[in-house]
């Protein structure tokens, strides 16, 4: 029971490594869908949005690496809670042109307005 209630503490490896790794896949989600809802879905587009992703997960390693080389945690945990900022913001702006509505002020801090 012990080690159960360990690992729901956010202060294993493995949340670090994971929750990141579920923001990024959540958000490739719905760029797709809104890519395909607005028959703009694009090989070259994909192929850049994911380069990116993968340099995310690059961020991770290093960080991983320098926890177990240098012993810090700084450098992991800065790297993840910035994908996840990264992340969480990008999922914003996709769920509001899904249609999700959100709030005109956070929607200007996100610069996530229509073009005209």
């Amino acid at each position: 029971m012990q080690e159960i209630i360990q690992n729901l503490q956010f202060t294993n490896i493995w949340w670090a490594i994971l929750v990141p790794i579920f923001f990024i896949i959540l958000d490739v989600a719905t760029g797709v869908i809104i890519a395909w809802r607005n028959n703009d879905f694009k090989s070259a587009k994909m192929r850049e949005g994911l380069s990116k992703k993968f340099g995310e997960l690059v961020y991770i390693l290093i960080g991983i690496i320098t926890k177990f080389a240098l012993g810090t945690d700084i450098i992991l945990y800065f790297a993840v809670g910035y994908i996840c900022l990264m992340e969480i913001s990008s999922l914003a702006e996709n769920c509001d042109k899904l249609g999700v509505k959100m709030p005109e002020k956070l929607k200007e801090k996100l610069n996530n307005k229509e073009e005209k």
